[in-house]
């Protein structure tokens, strides 16, 4: 990761930066949202236990110490997934975030809450992301 922070360095243009977006390392809760009563069912945990945001985040620091780039600036939001059913975040997750799991345990709980007769009722994933923006310290572009 930190060799294509290196390359993409003297590609940015004059006075251009670089904007930085990914998930915290750490696994996004589940909900199930009844009315106004919202009930923790369990994560999404993944194959790799995360791994991959934390390179991120060691290769940004790493570029930064190398002088490569400068904090702008730093922060996160919120990115929220809602669904119908958590058999749809499921699929969902199947096509898009492909080593995603969803305990069956989970399943089996949001499963059960969904059983009611209340109308208004969804299945919430939040994910915490983390986005930054940093500039080139100094490039080739005069």
């Amino acid at each position: 990761m930190v060799h294509a922070l290196e390359l993409i360095h003297p590609m940015l243009a004059a006075g251009g930066v670089l904007v930085d977006i990914h998930p915290r390392p750490e696994p996004p809760p589940i909900e199930v949202r009844l009315g106004r009563e919202i009930y923790p069912v369990g994560w999404v945990r993944e194959a790799d236990d995360y791994v991959e945001y934390v390179w991120a985040d060691e290769a940004l620091a790493t570029a930064v110490t190398r002088g490569l780039y400068t904090w702008e600036k730093q922060g996160s939001f919120a990115f929220t997934t809602y669904t119908d059913s958590i058999l749809e975040l499921r699929d969902h997750l199947a096509e898009t975030w492909t080593d995603a799991i969803i305990d069956e345990t989970v399943i089996g709980q949001a499963l059960d809450l969904m059983q009611t007769v209340q109308a208004d009722k969804e299945v919430i994933l939040r994910e915490v992301v983390k986005i930054a923006r940093l500039k080139p310290f100094s490039t080739s572009f005069q």
